[in-house]
């Protein structure tokens, strides 16, 4: 599911959007993060792609339906589907005013949508919201019981210490920027663009955003061993547009980021002027970065340049300063994503005065590690990043933002406690038999393709067939062996764990990639698919209630976590996937009439969700969405193939007047349940690879046969395309 983040947490396809509860990531690792990004399932955490996510209850108590409950909203229900039925079937949470053929999203939603509140703490409310926040309190246990015992062991100490420091806020407050103050001298005491370069080279190493970004991953061209990756980076706002953009609220959203970084100087003591030189140099630091649809082609984004042919690769720059602030190996080279960012970033430095590199990066500093300061600066961020940006309109509990915190430094020592407490080996076995009838129906339909030549249909054969599947949890648990973390330094503790994590990376620059690791923890609600590695991960967060129920039938789970499933495996064969061969291998593997194919009938879905304009005037872009699109389409496919196909010779029963088919499509319905914000939907359309829930339901169904079949479609209806219309992929 590949609403995860825009960078890569180890290359996964997918990003994320910042999280709320997470403090401000790393910008430059969110963006070069984006194939990962582009290749999660969605979820984007409250005011943060099905996103990063995680009970029962709660859900229930939202609104998932009963099948076991009967009452007058039955009648209604059945009735909307104007189809002959033998029972009665409660749907908490659909509205019956609303017919399915019209609008299966507010159909299986509406009155849910109608009668809740976003809570004033988040940019958007639903059901992997719900699966979030159950899974922040279940964390939220596990480290208040660390921090109240932390002689049980050195990962009880290291998770919580690390929750206590967070929470006292006493100290946050007293020492404001005092833990930066080393940071705050070597910025001050720079004076030429050699050091400024190897400045922004070590601020990698603590996650401080600067122009170039710095990543170690698989190597898309040899996939078994690391490479260093350098990206495009650097901005305060979450995209260039938002620094190129015309009109009165692109304007107002600049205003108001430049009234955030004269907060900061104020905090700060330094000169308001500074906020002034800082919004021109990051308008032409984003004037010179590639556009977010551009990122998405990882044949463009793949340029290796030995270190000795940096500068006549790129131009007369401190390439050694950078690669030895970065703590890059001398052998290495790097992989570059965008060459002509970076020959316009060596003019763009030359002609920057000194005092503008300073304030840049003391605000680029303050900025990464304002969550952890004072009460002020703390107030600051919130205003810009989550009240302006995404609408919301308080402040979470602090306890949250504590949660989110260890979990993206140590997750994997909370993830080992958290799966022994929440996770069986049961459920384990029933996804991973849900598994083997996707890739089984995958196969099938790969074999029968009609616009598939047989070269490129045996080696697409190949690739399905060496899909890893990784279930719940890891093999084998990272430890943090040398990580020391105190109980009353949370912005110290910040630094140290940065670094280590940092530098632990490196260290693989040049060595074999570990194929047991994982790009996110147990506790996350959501998955991915990871192309260098032709991977599927499903962590134990995201296998409950509404996605994976072992008490439910079977439509009930193909159609919520097996159209997850399908949507991982075909992240393998969309826009951007099916570049990767079957070891993981960035090459050119299809005939030139079958991408040809492939591209009309991509081309189609781009014509189709870029009509929709869910804000007047902002339109969903249907390329930049396009691999997302094509996920959502196929999943289902191949969810409901999977269902049928799991029938046997046997006929699907009729449940409360539901067909089996009915089932499937309400239940996959009910996931991409959501309520967003306009400030935040303004944002993902700006930013976000995954298209609003709403389009991500009724956008996907248009063009699934099985759907017309199941709620008996006519010419007419709204939700009515006529046959030659359809787009079939896979």
């Amino acid at each position: 599911m590949d609403e995860i983040i825009f960078f890569l947490q180890s290359r996964k396809k997918g990003p994320a959007p910042r999280k709320q509860s997470r403090g401000r990531k790393n910008s430059g690792a969110l963006q070069l993060r984006k194939i990962f990004n582009n290749m999660v399932l969605g979820f984007e955490r409250p005011a943060s792609l099905f996103g990063k996510s995680r009970a029962t209850s709660s859900l229930f108590r939202q609104g998932w339906f009963s099948l076991k409950r009967r009452s007058l909203a039955s009648l209604l229900l059945l009735a909307a589907f104007s189809l002959p039925v033998a029972a009665q079937v409660s749907f908490e949470g659909s509205d019956p005013s609303i017919r399915p053929q019209d609008d299966l999203f507010r159909f299986a939603n509406g009155a849910w949508i109608n009668k809740t509140s976003i809570p004033n703490d988040k940019s958007s409310y639903g059901t992997f919201t719900i699966l979030d926040e159950q899974a922040d309190r279940d964390v939220r246990v596990l480290l208040e019981e660390a921090a109240k015992h932390p002689e049980k062991s050195r990962d009880s100490q290291l998770i919580g210490n690390f929750y206590a420091s967070l929470m006292d806020l006493k100290t946050l407050d007293r020492l404001g920027t005092r833990p930066l103050k080393k940071e705050l001298a070597r910025i001050d005491s720079l004076g030429n663009l050699e050091e400024v370069v190897r400045l922004m080279g070590e601020f990698q190493q603590i996650h401080v955003s600067s122009p170039i970004a710095v990543v170690v991953s698989a190597d898309d061209k040899n996939p078994l061993i690391n490479a260093v990756i350098w990206g495009q980076s650097g901005l305060g706002m979450p995209d260039r547009d938002y620094y190129l953009k015309k009109g009165d609220k692109a304007e107002d959203l600049r205003k108001a980021y430049v009234d955030y970084l004269t907060t900061l100087s104020r905090s700060s003591g330094t000169s308001k002027a500074d906020a002034r030189k800082v919004m021109a140099f990051e308008t032409k630091l984003a004037a010179i970065q590639w556009p977010k649809a551009d990122l998405r082609d990882p044949l463009k984004t793949y340029n290796f340049s030995e270190r000795k042919n940096w500068t006549k690769d790129y131009g007369a720059f401190p390439w050694d300063r950078f690669a030895d602030g970065a703590g890059m190996p001398e052998s290495s080279g790097a992989i570059v994503n965008e060459p002509s960012y970076f020959k316009g970033l060596v003019k763009l430095a030359s002609d920057t005065p000194m005092g503008t590199w300073k304030a840049y990066l003391r605000y680029r500093l303050l900025d990464a590690y304002a969550s952890n300061l004072s009460k002020d600066f703390r107030e600051a961020q919130f205003r810009f990043y989550e009240q302006k940006l995404q609408g919301v309109t308080s402040m979470q509990p602090r306890w949250k933002t504590a949660v989110g915190q260890v979990g993206d430094k140590v997750g994997e020592a909370i993830g080992v406690r958290y799966v022994a407490k929440r996770f069986s080996s049961d459920s384990k076995q029933r996804v991973a038999k849900l598994v083997d009838n996707l890739l089984a129906a995958y196969r099938e339909d790969l074999e029968s393709l009609e616009w598939m030549t047989p070269a490129t249909r045996k080696a697409a054969l190949e690739k399905l067939g060496k899909i890893r599947v990784k279930v719940g949890y890891p093999e084998h648990w990272r430890g943090y062996q040398g990580l020391s973390i105190s109980r009353d330094a949370a912005v110290a503790n910040e630094l140290r764990t940065n670094r280590f994590l940092y530098q632990r990376d490196m260290r693989e620059a040049g060595k074999a990639v570990d194929l047991t690791r994982w790009g996110m923890t147990p506790q996350t609600v959501n998955a991915y698919y990871n192309p260098v590695g032709n991977e599927i991960v499903f962590p134990a967060a995201i296998l409950q209630p509404p996605f994976f129920d072992p008490k439910a039938d079977d439509a009930f789970n193909y159609g919520a976590i097996g159209a997850v499933i399908g949507h991982e495996i075909t992240h393998g064969f969309d826009d951007q996937g099916r570049h990767y061969d079957a070891d993981g291998r960035l090459r050119d593997w299809w005939t030139a009439a079958d991408e040809k194919a492939f591209m009309g009938r991509a081309d189609r879905l781009v014509t189709q969700y870029g009509a929709y304009e869910p804000l007047p005037g902002e339109r969903v872009n249907g390329r930049f969405t396009l691999g997302e699109n094509i996920a959502d389409l196929g999943g289902v496919t191949m969810a409901l193939k999977a269902y049928q196909r799991s029938l046997g010779e046997k006929k699907a029963p009729i449940l409360d007047g539901l067909s089996g088919n009915q089932r499937f499509f309400l239940a996959f319905a009910r996931t991409w349940r959501i309520k967003k914000r306009p400030a935040a939907l303004s944002r993902q359309l700006v930013s976000d690879p995954h298209s609003p829930g709403q389009y991500r339901t009724n956008g996907v169904v248009v063009n699934v046969e099985g759907f017309y079949d199941a709620f008996s479609l006519k010419a007419g209806d709204r939700l009515y395309k006529a046959p030659e219309e359809r787009v079939h992929i896979w």
